[in-house]
């Protein structure tokens, strides 16, 4: 900075107080780093905290409880009805469903299809929605799975929440009705399906193949 002889006092100024300045916003950032960190990593452990998160859901006349844990991808739902006990278990890290029927006592297993269920970020957003709605409700999707005679192996393979349902019970694999086995047509019993609604989203049949 160059200053004329007359002004060389106010230069002076002019020049310490910019450099008292600089220091100054050098500390306060270095103040600040640590605390802004500090709040950042509190908030994540916050947020992760919040799971598992189980909401009750009433559908018809029953009342079903959705327990998701984002950690391990997974969704639970449980109808509470007397006369339509069930669970479903849906893994959405392996990529797999389970249903166990409880006046049955049998589980089938079947892979999920990602584009009729409902996101696991989403599905209890879209489930409290269509909570304490009056009236008939309105599926958004219906997929119908044909039980086959082919058991089940290696449940663990399904993730630890399926081995969980499924552990100890006949435990089937079941087949979207559009697949094919093998090139074999899957024959079914139309008046033999079990229906579950589940959280007014989506309806799922499970009907006994005749032939696999």
């Amino acid at each position: 900075m160059v200053c004329p002889i007359r002004s060389i006092c106010t230069c002076i100024r002019s020049a310490v107080k910019m450099k008292f300045t600089i220091v100054a916003t050098v500390l306060l950032g270095l103040v600040l780093t640590p605390a802004l960190s500090q709040f950042q990593f509190q908030d994540v452990k916050v947020n992760r905290g919040q799971y598992p998160r189980t909401i009750t859901i009433n559908v018809g006349l029953g009342v079903q409880t959705l327990t998701i844990n984002r950690n391990s991808l997974v969704a639970i739902i449980q109808s509470e009805s007397a006369e339509n006990t069930w669970t479903t278990v849906w893994n959405y890290g392996t990529g797999y469903i389970a249903t166990k029927l409880g006046q049955e006592g049998v589980c089938y297993v079947s892979t999920m299809n990602r584009v009729l269920m409902p996101a696991l970020n989403s599905i209890a957003l879209l489930a409290e929605q269509n909570n304490n709605v009056k009236g008939e409700s309105v599926l958004s999707s219906s997929i119908r799975y044909v039980v086959s005679r082919r058991p089940a192996r290696d449940l663990m393979s399904y993730g630890n929440d399926i081995f969980a349902l499924c552990s100890g019970l006949p435990t089937f694999i079941a087949f979207e009705e559009s697949q094919q086995e093998g090139g074999n047509q899957i024959f079914y019993n139309q008046n033999a399906c079990y229906r579950l609604d589940v959280l007014n989203l989506v309806g799922i049949d499970y009907c006994r193949a005749g032939k696999v």
